[in-house]
């Protein structure tokens, strides 16, 4: 390896950093080579694994997200707590980032952060597996560059979750905020309304605070169309894409179009 080739890296974080928009997929099932392939052809910048309502195959799941890195994205994995056993095997599978899922204090990303950094930042464990790319030439460096490189999102979806937002997005470490409409909207008593004005309401509150801060941050509403997201990107909103779909909710969608002609 180069002397100034980084041990490891975030190409998405870079881009926040930069103050650049970067766009997500959320993959459910589909840990496949392909899904990497067209994912990154198609212009994403992150893959985002979700573990809360899927049980995956380790082995298929460290394969998937070490695929991911060397595609040039930015594998980032959705864990349902804060706890070690769930967030440091993730780093230490691949993943560049945690997206903590029903995230509703600041102790909870206090402890996500903990688990992701390597002291004195935190108390993660060290390994130099496929999270180093199987480099153990620079111990050192690859810890401070694996501390800069976690991206740290959590996952506001409900009424607590967007009360405590403040002190959540204060705590160091913090990149961003996404959001669970759906589980914010059923907590609100809208099941399935996932527009409805106050469910709206409630994540625009978490918005402006993270725009006030400086942080990365869906909107509340995906945009569609192009003069939509350049609004956005305008206001400093910079997580976009498929972030709130599952890859197989993207492929019956296509295939619905692609039969509406003979229908």
């Amino acid at each position: 390896m180069a002397e100034n080739q980084p041990i490891i890296s975030n190409p998405a974080k870079q881009k926040l950093q930069r103050g650049d928009p970067i766009t997500g997929i959320n993959i459910f099932e589909a840990l496949l080579p392909s899904v990497v392939k067209v994912s990154a052809q198609a212009g994403y910048d992150m893959i985002m694994v979700d573990t809360e309502h899927v049980v995956h195959n380790d082995e298929t799941l460290t394969s998937f997200l070490v695929m991911g890195r060397d595609a040039g994205l930015t594998p980032v994995v959705t864990v349902v707590a804060p706890e070690r056993a769930l967030v440091s095997r993730m780093l230490d599978a691949g993943a560049l980032g945690i997206i903590l899922s029903h995230a509703e204090s600041a102790e909870q990303v206090e402890q996500l952060v903990r688990w992701m950094k390597y002291a004195p930042s935190g108390e993660r464990g060290l390994a130099l597996g496929a999270n180093a790319r199987y480099n153990d030439s620079d111990v050192p460096r690859y810890c401070q560059e694996s501390n800069e490189a976690m991206l740290v999102l959590p996952k506001i979806e409900s009424p607590l979750g967007v009360n405590n937002a403040e002190a959540i997005m204060s705590v160091p470490g913090v990149d961003g905020i996404v959001f669970g409409p759906g589980d914010l909207a059923a907590k609100m008593g809208f099941h399935g309304q996932w527009q409805h004005p106050e469910v709206l309401g409630a994540m625009e509150t978490v918005i402006e605070g993270a725009l006030e801060r400086g942080l990365a941050v869906e909107p509340a509403i995906i945009p569609r169309d192009r003069a939509g997201y350049e609004r956005d990107v305008a206001r400093g909103i910079r997580i976009f894409g498929a972030t709130r779909c599952s890859e197989y909710h993207l492929l019956k969608q296509a295939a619905i179009d692609f039969i509406a002609p003979y229908a």
